[in-house]
């Protein structure tokens, strides 16, 4: 697990006691949801939790850390609870695959001291932290419903850490696109039926968005442009993403590049997405 992620998720545990009575700032919101859903009621907590943490290292000195986690949380999505949708954006969040279930995650975020070398029982909860750069490490997590339509629900997941003594701090921006009909998060292989056109019509939309050649970009001596990570639909165009440094530099920026229809000709279409992606992207091809 990475260091970072470590502080920005230990927040949630907060998060979590708070969503069961409503307290500490947590309040359930319910929002329309389409008109053909099962019902029209959904319901979400808005979380809202601020932690500072001061750390005694190895050689006695005082580190601090400030951590924020901001969610519009999925509680009832048509009526029904949404255990499926919840995993997937704790599995957003962090890159450990082992930490799939909300117990798993609250041990994990409750005792920090057993799953890496930090100790803790070092960590100390304050009111405020010092501006220092050498000392202070910061930790961002907002959780947004994007966007939901008849069919589909969007989240969006943007994260910003910085490690005291840094150069400069990462973030980065994830996506889950939840199914409203079978209840599940999308994966890119269930909607892509030819990787290897994937690659190429990718190489066209970041052109076309960025004016980046493929001598702009961190392309492995195969030449092969690594299959995204991170995706989201938007209507009928897919969006592929690439985070910072996977394959542009930190002054580059994340790579958001939209692949849509009219890029493509109808053949490529029809080779390019599974029936399913055509389904959830609304592509009719005579």
């Amino acid at each position: 697990m990475n260091k970072i992620l470590l502080f920005a998720l230990m927040a949630i545990c907060a998060m979590w006691s708070s969503c069961g009575n409503n307290s500490n700032g947590s309040a359930a919101t319910a929002v329309n949801a389409p008109k053909n859903a099962d019902t029209t009621l959904c319901q979400f907590s808005n979380i809202d939790v601020d932690k500072q943490f001061s750390y005694i290292d190895e050689d006695g000195d005082t580190l601090y850390f400030d951590n924020s986690f901001s969610a519009f949380w999925p509680q009832i999505i048509n009526g029904k609870p949404c255990p499926n949708l919840q995993q997937a954006l704790f599995r957003a969040m962090t890159d450990s695959a082992g930490l799939d279930q909300l117990d798993k995650v609250i041990d994990f975020l409750t005792n920090p001291g057993n799953y890496t070398d930090y100790d803790a029982k070092k960590f100390t909860p304050v009111t405020a932290v010092k501006d220092d750069e050498g000392k202070l490490s910061t930790s961002e997590v907002d959780v947004i419903m994007q966007s939901m339509t008849d069919r589909l629900l969007l989240y969006h997941l943007g994260t910003y850490s910085y490690m005291a003594g840094g150069a400069h701090g990462i973030y980065a921006n994830n996506y889950v696109t939840y199914d409203l009909k079978t209840e599940k998060a999308v994966a890119l292989e269930e909607i892509i039926a030819d990787t290897t056109l994937l690659r190429d019509v990718t190489f066209k939309a970041i052109k076309q968005a960025y004016d980046y050649d493929k001598d702009d970009l961190f392309i492995p001596d195969n030449g092969l442009l690594p299959l995204p990570r991170d995706f989201y639909i938007d209507g009928s165009a897919l969006h592929v993403v690439y985070q910072v440094y996977e394959i542009a530099s930190y002054a580059q920026g994340m790579i958001d590049a939209p692949i849509y229809p009219h890029m493509l000709k109808p053949e490529e279409i029809k080779r390019l997405y599974t029936p399913y992606g055509m389904e959830l992207l609304d592509l009719s091809i005579e």
